[in-house]
Order: structure tokens, then sequence, then C-alpha cells
């Protein structure tokens, strides 16, 4: 976990700049009304207490719940371009965003010379010089919160270049929600992204040259509204042991097991890194009694002997100072520490070493924690890449069934990385997708984060590989929230976790690490002070996690944004679990659900009114025969 947020999609946060531009630039032409946010929303993203107040006004009425939910696709168009308008250099025009210190510095102009259109005319940018910022040529739009957009345009250059589309919010955490990379050439190609956003702030679809002098033509621009069902299922198959997950830091405090479900184990933050492990070339800390090496085996040997058929997730990483690339630079964990590695031989040795040592018992391997966050990466994405490469040659060839994770990388600037990583050839090495999503007492928010990371992987040809969570708990949402004085519900304690595992399986998420069982956030805690007594966040935890495993999630769907409905199968039977967003909404159950008894998180159960409406909150009941 990072010690703080950061700036994504460019960078610039709080520094952003925009220069007027040299040229003067279309503006897109208006096809269909926004159904976005007002104006008056769009000066600052709204408070979720807002949001509770307008449900809670409805909430007095009765929903009659459909039986299933849909999956099709719409789209209407909402603007466009033939890049062939009247140019203004007025908004909501194209315009220049320009940063960096010197600031960087670009240009742009209508192309009308034959061969460099596509039809009638095109809009030529170039980025000229770079320095430690960049330049965007950007279009301002009122994107509107949990809407999904799609935005497509057609490039080509006069030298071959990377060029990165994004649309992005523009406001903390400055992340881009839909982005991919192309190498571009003379030769016109389409470029298509899709996202969901979710800001309530103006967003911008943003368009970045990587070399400069490059001369980059863009043409025919379109932004699209897509309507389907976002919580459709990703995967019908049962749901694995993979996705119940948990961190176990303080072992040596406690010897206790988590007694909550789980069958896996990440290892972070518990003494067992590189550095931890081989504190000078080939000398290893196995058998010192205070070094990391004897602690590996400690965990190891904890994991296996409560749960033999736990699996563990590795996460490698953080270089000892005498390997590192810069070990003068002071990284999260010391000197070195973030740097990649001098001679990717001593990589290939450590990870050849960890995966040995622990063969049958290690059989998942994470290749860096969060290195979108320079305090713990401030090595190049070429470098990363050859250390997936390597570390996936190393673990396959231990034992062919191990599993190389990709960096797990972070919710707000982790969007840039991880598609840097994959446009840079990253997928190839790597067996599953990583990411790291702490989430709110509002966890439906995970669905389109989710969806935006899914559509990045089917972008880069890689949307077959497993998505894993592997790192997340519930916390304060800082952009909503004043954290200093946040005081937790019960029904949130008790309901944000179960919520999210729901939420994170229709998503197609396959594993979640729970960071960590000794929590002593309130919202988080899972164990008292004795590292023995659950708290009712971990009986609700365990309690969702017998109503999900081996079931298999025929259907999902919200209804307003409030009520959320998961349609179950186990054996012949078929379950329905149901919450709502807001305290004491009525609902009236479909006639065609064959159900008569509802479970609680708490594991109490009562039956059905004979009227079949029930009132529904924060806590997710189950419905059941």
């Amino acid at each position: 976990m990072t010690a703080c947020g950061g700036g994504g999609g460019g960078g610039e946060g709080a520094e952003n700049t925009e220069q007027s531009a040299t040229a003067d630039l279309p503006a897109l032409v208006s096809e269909a009304p926004d159904t976005g946010v007002s104006t008056e929303e769009l000066s600052a993203e709204t408070p979720e207490a807002g949001e509770r107040a307008t449900a809670m006004a409805v909430s007095s009425s009765v929903l009659s719940l459909p039986a299933q939910g849909g999956s099709s696709v719409q789209s209407t168009r909402l603007v466009t371009s033939s890049m062939n308008d009247a140019y203004s250099y007025t908004a909501p025009g194209w315009k220049l965003n320009l940063w960096g210190s010197p600031v960087a510095t670009a240009d742009a102009g209508r192309e009308t010379r034959a061969g460099y259109v596509r039809s009638g005319a095109s809009q030529r940018f170039r980025m000229t010089s770079k320095t430690n910022g960049d330049a965007h040529l950007t279009y301002p739009y009122a994107f509107a919160r949990g809407k999904t957009y799609r935005s497509t345009l057609w490039v080509r250059t006069d030298v071959p270049t990377s060029v990165t589309v994004q649309m992005r919010r523009d406001a903390p955490p400055w992340d881009a929600f839909g982005t991919k990379t192309v190498q571009a050439n003379s030769t016109w190609q389409k470029v298509e992204i899709t996202g969901t956003y979710p800001g309530t702030t103006t967003g911008t679809l943003r368009i970045a040259s990587g070399t400069p002098g490059a001369n980059l033509w863009i043409d025919d621009v379109t932004i699209e509204q897509l309507e389907f069902n976002d919580l459709a299922p990703f995967s019908t198959a049962p749901i694995p042991d993979t996705l119940f997950g948990m961190h176990v830091n303080k072992l040596g405090r406690h010897q206790n097991y988590p007694q909550v479900g789980h069958h896996v184990v990440r290892l972070w933050n518990t003494g067992t890194t590189w550095r931890d492990l081989e504190p000078s070339r080939g000398v290893w800390s196995w058998a010192s009694g205070s070094g990391g090496g004897k602690r590996l085996d400690m965990y190891v040997d904890f994991v296996k002997r409560n749960d033999p058929n736990a699996a563990i997730l590795y996460t490698l990483g953080q270089t000892p100072a005498w390997a590192s690339s810069t070990p003068s630079e002071k990284g999260l964990y010391g000197y070195g520490a973030a740097g990649a590695p001098a001679n990717m031989n001593d990589w290939r040795n450590y990870v050849r070493e960890v995966a040995r040592r622990y063969a049958g018992k290690i059989k998942y391997f994470e290749l860096w924690n969060e290195p979108d966050y320079q305090p713990h990466y401030n090595g190049t994405m070429q470098q990363m890449v050859e250390m997936a490469r390597i570390a996936h040659e190393e673990v396959k060839a231990v034992d062919p069934t191990n599993v190389l994770v990709s960096p797990g990388v972070t919710s707000g600037q982790g969007m840039g990385f991880l598609n840097n990583f994959l446009a840079a050839g990253g997928g190839a090495h790597v067996d599953n997708i990583g990411y790291h999503w702490y989430f709110s007492t509002s966890p439906e928010k995970l669905a389109p984060m989710i969806g935006n990371v899914r559509q990045m992987m089917n972008n880069y040809g890689v949307g077959n590989k497993p998505l894993w969570n592997t790192e997340g708990a519930p916390g304060c949402d800082a952009l909503t929230t004043t954290c200093a004085t946040f005081v937790p519900t019960q029904q949130q304690v008790r309901s944000s976790t179960a919520r999210a595992l729901m939420i994170m399986w229709a998503k197609g998420v396959s594993n979640f690490n729970y960071h960590i069982w000794e929590s002593g956030d309130a919202l988080a805690r899972m164990v008292e002070d004795d590292f023995r007594t659950p708290t009712e966040a971990s009986t609700s935890y365990s309690t969702m996690v017998s109503w999900m495993r081996g079931a298999r999630l025929l259907d999902a769907y919200a209804l307003n944004g409030q009520v959320y409905v998961f349609k179950l199968q186990r054996g012949t039977e078929y379950q329905y679990v149901l919450w709502s967003t807001v305290e004491g909404q009525q609902v009236q159950l479909p006639d065609a659900w064959t159900v008569s008894t509802a479970a609680t998180l708490q594991n109490t159960s009562s039956a059905l009114p004979a009227s079949r409406r029930i009132t529904l909150g924060l806590e997710p009941v189950m419905l059941r025969r």
C-alpha cells in the first residue's frame, strides 16, 4: 500500500498549466445532448452525502425487481468531427495542454494537403520538447460520472512513434479511465478506447506523441456514450478459492491463523523482500535467526501448517543496495530499494533461488509492489519488462504450473503504468494481471474501475488472462469525506467488504487479498487486540465467503443505481444476494424467484412474508428456499 495517492494520466497534478495554442484548433460538433452532470456540478467532486440525500428521497417507494438483468449494448453518438470545421481557439474546442519545468512545447494547425488528410482536412499536432513534463492535444468534455464512453479517432505520423490516446479526469487523482498506446506510422490507423467515468468534474480526451519533432495527424474523431448492464457477469464458472485471500503481517506478535475462510495468503510488508533475503551478493539469510530468509521460512511454514491447501502469493522486488542501479537514492524501504537491478543476472539468481527453495509451497509470484509509486520503483519501463521476462522464465523452469502476476499497481496512477507496461510487451511475460483496489463504504464504485482495466487488457490482447486484486481493503474516501472525523456505522463495517467481494467477482476479479487481518482501522478491523476474537466485519466476510465459494454467478444487475441483485446457482438451487445503498428501501420480489427464506451476514435467517415485499439496506441478504 502506498503512503499517499499520486497524479496520473500525465503526472502534472496541481501544477497543471494550460498554454495558448500557436494555431487555431477545431471544435467538435455536438450531435446529441450530453446527459451528464450540470455546469454547477462540474466545479468540484460531489460528496457521497449528496448522493445519499437524493436516494433517501426515493427510498420510501417500493421498487419492483425484474426477474433478470440485461446484457445488450446501445450507443449514442455525442460529438464528432471530421476536422473540416471552422477553426477557433475557444471553449469547448481543442486545446494544447503543456506542463513541466521548463514547460514542454508543441504546435498544432489545420492540415489540408493531399496525402496528409483522411477526408477533407485533418489536425496536425507536434510535440517539440518534452522536458520533465509533456504536451497533450486535448478536448474537454463533460463526461458524466458512472457513464461509459467510447472514443475513436484516426492517426498517422511522418516518422514511426508511439501515440497515446486517453480519456482522463481533470482533477485529483488525474486518472485515465480509458487509454491505449499504439505504434503509429505513415499509414492511417484507427484507435478506439472505452471507459467508465469515475469523477464529477470535466474530463478530457487526450492525444500524446512519444517523439519530439514528430508530426502527428488526427482525423475523424467521435465520442459515444454506451448503455448496457454493467454488472452482467464476466464469468459463470464456479467462484474459485483464489478469490478469498488475506494478509497476515504481525506474525511474531502472535501465532494465530485467521479463521475467515480464505485460502490465499499474500506476503508483503512481512520482512521478506529481496533486500531481506540476500543482504550481499550470494549471501542468503536462511540460517540467520533475525534475517529475512528465516522469517520467510517461518511464514511459509505458518501458512502450510494451518492450511495445507492454502496458496501463497509472494511479492518479488525491493532491491538490495549492492544490486541496485540507484544505490544512493532512498526508496520507501531503504537506499537502492526502489531501483531496478544494475545487473539482471542478480535478479535472475534471486528469483531462481526463491522459486527453487519453495517449490511446491509458493505457486504465485507478483512481479513488484506498486511500481507506479516512485518510492517503490524508480527504474524504467524497459527494465520492468525485462524483469518480467526473466522472472517468468525462472518460475516456470522450477514448475510449469507456477504463476507470475504483473506488477500490482494502484487505482490512482496505475492505469497509466499498466498501459505502458502492456504497450512495451509486458503482457507476454505474465500469466495474470495485478491491480490494487482499495474501496470506500460505497464499494459499488469498484465496478467501473475494474471495467476500465478490463477494457485496457482487451486493448492489448490479454483480456483472457485472470485479473487479480492483490491488495485492498475498505477505508475512508478522502475525495468525498473528511477522514479525520469519519466514524463508520456498524452497517458500513459489516457490509463494505461483503459487497465489494460480490462486485469484484461480477466484474471478473478472481483474487482479492484483504489488507490486513490485524488492521487497526475502524472500518477494516477484522480481529480484536487479542488476535483471537473476530469482529463483526470478520463474521460478515466469512459469511459472504460461504455464500459465494463454489457457486456460479448467473446474473447480476443494479436497479436505479441503488438496489443490487445477484443470482447464484448452487447445485440445482438458485439463490439471490441483494442489498440497497439506502437503508429502508422496500422491494417487491419477482414471482419467478422460488425463494422462501432470507439469511443475513450475521448468520440469522427468517421466513419471507407472504406479500414477498422486503426491506433492504447496506447489509446484503441471501434469499433461498
